[in-house]
């Protein structure tokens, strides 16, 4: 369950970065820019999801093997070029497409494996 809350709140956070990142004003110089951001309080908002996808994602570590999880967080690609076409109109062209498969295939390949931290039913 952890796994899955770390890819949705990465998708979410991305998002809403992307959204709140597109209705800044804009700027001439780091000054304008760090106060438009201070003034926007959907940057809380993201803040927020990374702030609780880093405990998520802590938790996640606590009880998972590294490198089967990181791997697997690699679906949110996935899900924020889904979103990201939806929501923006971003175009998903054939290269993407590709990328899309090649991540889809490795996580297949990685979820099909047993994690190494993990003993099985025969040891």
């Amino acid at each position: 369950m952890g796994l899955i809350l770390v890819v949705v709140l990465d998708t979410l956070g991305q998002l809403l970065w992307k959204w709140t990142a597109a209705r800044l004003p804009e700027w001439q110089s780091g000054w304008q820019m760090t106060s438009a951001i201070l003034e926007q309080p959907w940057f809380l908002v993201v803040a927020a999801v990374f702030l609780f996808q880093l405990f998520n994602w802590l938790k996640v570590l606590e009880g998972a093997d590294l490198s089967f999880a990181l791997p697997i967080t690699s679906l949110s690609y996935v899900t924020v070029a889904f979103f990201s076409n939806r929501m923006f109109d971003e175009p998903i062209g054939a290269s993407k497409i590709v990328g899309i498969a090649c991540v889809l295939a490795g996580v297949g390949w990685i979820g099909m494996g047993k994690p190494q931290g993990q003993p099985s039913v025969t040891d």
